[in-house]
C-alpha cells in the first residue's frame, strides 16, 4: 500500500515535472540573453512598447466591459454604436502604434521582437471582430440581437485579452531581466 502511494507521488512530481519544461520551453529555445549590448532604439522601443501595452490594457478593459452588457442584452442601439466606434478607434491606434514599433523591430531585443511578433494576428483578429459587429449593427434592428453579433463581440474581448496578455508577459520580463542584468552589475557600494 505504502509503495503504491509512493509510486503514484512520484509519477505526479514527474507529470509536474515535464509540463513545467513544455511551459517553459519556449523561453529555453528563445535568445532571452539579457546580457547582450543594447543599442540607441531599444529605450525608445520600450518607451513604445509600453504606450502600446497601456492602450492594449485600457482596450481590454474596455471591451470586458461592453462583451458583458452585451452578453445580457443590456444596450440599446445607440450604446452599441459608441462602444463598437471606441474599439474600431482603440483598433486603429494600436494598428498604428504597431506599425511603428515594426519600423523599428530589427533593432529591437529578442524579448521586444517576440512582443511585437506575437501582438500582430491577435491585433488583426481584434479588427475583424470589429468589422464584423459593425456589420451586424448596419444590417437593421435585429443585427444587434443576434448571437452572432455577441460571439464577434466576445470575440473582440477575447483577442483584445490575448493580445494585452502576451505583450505584457514579454515586455514584463524584458524589463524583470533587465533589473537583473542591473542589479548584479551595479558595482555601488552601500
Amino acid at each position: 500500500m505504502l509503495f503504491i502511494k509512493t509510486q503514484q507521488w512520484m509519477i505526479a512530481k514527474g507529470a509536474v515535472i515535464a509540463s513545467s519544461f513544455a511551459l517553459l520551453s519556449p523561453l529555453a529555445l528563445a535568445n532571452t540573453t539579457c546580457l547582450e549590448d543594447r543599442t540607441s532604439a531599444q529605450p525608445h522601443m520600450t518607451e513604445q512598447l509600453d504606450s502600446f501595452e497601456r492602450t492594449a490594457a485600457s482596450t481590454r478593459s474596455e471591451l470586458d466591459h461592453y462583451a458583458s452588457a452585451a452578453r445580457h442584452n443590456s444596450l440599446n442601439k445607440e450604446s452599441h454604436v459608441r462602444n463598437l466606434q471606441t474599439a474600431r478607434e482603440n483598433v486603429n491606434l494600436m494598428g498604428k502604434q504597431l506599425s511603428e514599433l515594426e519600423t523599428l523591430n530589427a533593432e529591437g531585443t529578442p524579448l521586444q521582437q517576440a512582443a511585437i511578433r506575437e501582438a500582430r494576428p491577435h491585433l488583426e483578429q481584434l479588427a475583424d471582430h470589429v468589422q464584423d459587429a459593425i456589420v451586424m449593427l448596419n444590417e437593421g434592428a435585429s443585427g444587434y440581437r443576434s448571437h452572432d453579433f455577441r460571439k464577434a463581440v466576445n470575440g473582440m474581448y477575447k483577442q483584445a485579452d490575448r493580445l494585452y496578455t502576451k505583450v505584457d508577459a514579454l515586455t514584463d520580463f524584458e524589463k524583470a531581466c533587465q533589473r537583473a542584468v542591473d542589479v548584479t552589475t551595479d558595482k555601488t557600494e552601500i
